[in-house]
């Protein structure tokens, strides 16, 4: 750990506060560091926030928009609500949320479950397994909730977290932990108000994203839904030539349920396509196992000579990378290239893909990754084709073709049950501008004063890869601030020279 401590030795004091227990996790602690001329200071967090203490009488036949701890992205800090009838929540006293909060996983504060809600409206409700930070005290000049939220969105503040941990029991983050934990708080109004603007400037960056990722959906299932040859879908057992000709016995793909679904592409006035006429080859991705490659270092950053390593378990929902890591290796792995769709294709996350927009570098994946390719380089039909399988997968089919447990495998002779839809041109070129759109070059923002309102209007233009490639650049101007702050540098302003 960078940030917390284990004492060398425990004053007698020590061990009575904590009623004479000897489990080291009671004794690891935050220190701040001493440094003369410092340009922050450390504060505990019930000296900085407010807790909204709110809760709503559900009224059955409202509509609300309600997050429970696994709707906070621990990737991202993005908070997803969903929108439920009062009867259908799983709790009639849910608490009331606001925009800009802060909400903080009581249970996955050590995995980062901490979101900034992005959303208005007085429908907005939480679990009341979250802690919800409404506001700031006026301990500091320039402090802010977005403030507050960078920090806790770093290692700095997790390792803390952790340091509170009773052996064998998960830290929880409740309102008795606040005065545990210390945020850095800058001595310049400005600073604070630049982190506060990163920190906004990105989450509205992940809210467009969950935008575009919604909105490509619905289209794809408008367009279904208002082009049906016949009105209405009849189940049907399955006749035992069909059985013949598909050569499986899985239960799901006969089911009333994957019949009803993939009827709406068989059913589709315009027809459809199987990858292989579309003009896609599926391969596998290599394995990567010791006894194969015989030599193999793991990396977290990037290295001279070293494969750019992009593993289905870090894709996103939106079809961007949560995480790169690298692998060096003697061994010749085979190589992604531009436009290639990468896929998940076992275990939970199967059926995530992403799109290789920008030329990849020696990159390649694992044999968990299946690669869809084309041989004319046409990136818009990779993105179209991308976009009908993130439907599929969203509609759970892809969950209903695999077979196998733990998740599921989804091999690659089944893709051709997956039909590409013959969308009119028009459409098709909507869907793929919404995940690929590019634009002018980013510039600096004229003024902090309109840091946010710049990057919020910039959103419109651009795609969901856009998107997410300015998301990265931010977090990682984000990062080298917030670790400037919490070791007392002094931080240039970029309007500053």
């Amino acid at each position: 750990m960078r940030y917390v401590q284990v004492p060398k030795e425990i004053r007698s004091q020590d061990l009575k506060g904590e009623g004479f227990c000897f489990s080291p996790g009671r004794y690891v602690r935050f220190i701040p560091p001493k440094k003369a001329g410092s340009s922050s200071k450390f504060v505990p967090l019930d000296k900085l926030v407010t807790v909204r203490d709110e809760s709503v009488k559900v009224k059955k036949g409202d509509l609300y928009r309600y997050a429970e701890i696994g709707d906070i992205d621990v990737d991202t800090g993005g908070v997803a609500f969903h929108a439920s009838k009062g009867f259908q929540l799983p709790t009639d006293r849910p608490q009331r949320v606001k925009n800009k909060d802060v909400l903080i996983s009581t249970v996955r504060t050590y995995r980062k479950g901490i979101g900034m809600v992005t959303d208005h409206g007085p429908d907005l409700v939480a679990s009341q397994a979250i802690l919800a930070l409404s506001g700031v005290t006026d301990y500091a000049e320039g402090l802010s909730l977005p403030y507050i939220f960078a920090f806790l969105r770093t290692d700095f503040f997790v390792e803390q977290v952790w340091s509170l941990l009773n052996r064998g029991v998960y830290p929880r983050m409740d309102t008795g932990a606040l005065g545990r934990i210390s945020i850095p708080i800058s001595n310049d109004p400005s600073v604070c108000s630049f982190i506060a603007a990163l920190a906004e400037a990105i989450a509205e960056k992940e809210r467009a994203i969950r935008a575009r990722n919604d909105l490509l959906l619905a289209l794809i299932s408008s367009e279904l839904a208002a082009e049906q040859v016949i009105s209405e879908f009849a189940y049907s057992y399955p006749r035992l030539s069909e059985i013949r000709n598909r050569t499986r016995f899985d239960a799901a793909i006969y089911s009333r349920e994957y019949k009803s679904k993939i009827w709406q592409v068989t059913n589709y006035a315009k027809g459809y396509r199987t990858p292989t006429e579309a003009g896609f080859v599926i391969k596998p991705g290599p394995s990567l196992e010791i006894k194969i490659l015989r030599t193999r270092i793991d990396s977290e950053t990037p290295k001279p000579g070293f494969y750019t390593l992009l593993i289905p378990a870090n894709i996103s929902e939106y079809g961007t990378m949560s995480k790169i890591t690298w692998l060096g290796t003697a061994k010749k792995l085979p190589l992604l290239k531009r436009g290639d769709i990468l896929f998940g294709e076992a275990g939970f996350r199967k059926g995530r893909s992403i799109v290789l927009i920008d030329e990849p570098q020696n990159t390649t994946t694992n044999a968990h990754g299946l690669y869809a390719r084309r041989n004319d380089d046409d990136i818009a039909e990779s993105i179209f084709f991308r976009c009908i399988f993130h439907w599929y997968r969203n509609m759970r089919l892809i969950d209903l073709m695999a077979v196998g447990g733990s998740g599921g495998h989804f091999s690659p002779e089944y893709f051709d049950n997956l039909l590409i839809p013959n969308f009119p041109t028009e459409l098709k070129e909507r869907i793929v501008k919404l995940y690929h759109s590019p634009t002018e070059e980013l510039c600096a923002p004229p003024s902090l004063a309109e840091f946010v309102d710049y990057h919020r209007r910039r959103n419109d233009g651009l795609g969901i890869w856009q998107l997410e490639a300015e998301m990265r650049r931010l977090e990682a101007e984000l990062s080298l601030v917030l670790e400037d702050v919490i070791q007392g540098k002094s931080v240039r302003l970029p309007w500053n020279g």
